[in-house]
């Protein structure tokens, strides 16, 4: 069993996650998320070196565990999509990577940010499987494949899902009032 919190030969290093992120960028992986969806990526995020995916791992990995998510037992202590990208852009903002993340248009952005969430949950997570082998008990692994499911979906809780588009800023164009509007003669 995982244990939460765990440190020195019980926890799931950088060097762990940066070795299966190096393996799978040299190839192609199918059924990488929840055994389905193949590891492919159309942002930047795809550059990036395995160390860098592996600290990304790390620091969502550590940021989300003590937010006590407990989905085998109510899908509704789900952290919401809106909380986990708002940590990652804070956190690429902030990275060695800051500039190329920064230098990307928006919609390469909000695709970095969620293929950095799936991947970094699922880096972190073979690497775990690595380590740990049969001491993860087969309930663990559903509730990985269930919570890489509600964040693929962009959920914000157990019942919502999200969209792409949704994630972008708002650009909607307020009408003009008759007062900002001159007349032409």
């Amino acid at each position: 069993m995982i244990v939460s919190g765990a440190q020195g030969p019980e926890r799931v290093s950088a060097a762990d996650i940066a070795e299966i992120a190096k393996n799978v960028d040299l190839g192609f992986e199918d059924g990488w998320i929840a055994g389905r969806e193949a590891r492919v990526f159309k942002s930047p995020y795809k550059t990036l070196s395995a160390p860098d995916k592996a600290d990304f791992a790390i620091a969502y990995h550590d940021w989300l565990e003590p937010l006590h998510q407990d989905l085998g037992n109510n899908l509704a202590t789900y952290v919401p999509y809106k909380k986990r990208a708002q940590f990652a852009r804070k956190y690429w903002e902030n990275s060695s990577s800051a500039a190329l993340f920064k230098k990307v248009i928006e919609k390469y952005q909000v695709a970095w940010i969620h293929e950095s969430l799936l991947d970094g949950s699922e880096l972190w997570w073979r690497a775990a499987e690595k380590r740990f082998g049969n001491r993860i008990d087969s309930v663990l692994a559903l509730v990985h494949d269930t919570e890489q499911n509600m964040v693929s979906k962009y959920m914000e809780d157990e019942r919502n899902e999200g969209t792409f588009s949704g994630q972008m800023s708002d650009k909607t164009v307020k009408p003009l009032a008759k007062s900002d509007v001159k007349e032409s003669k």
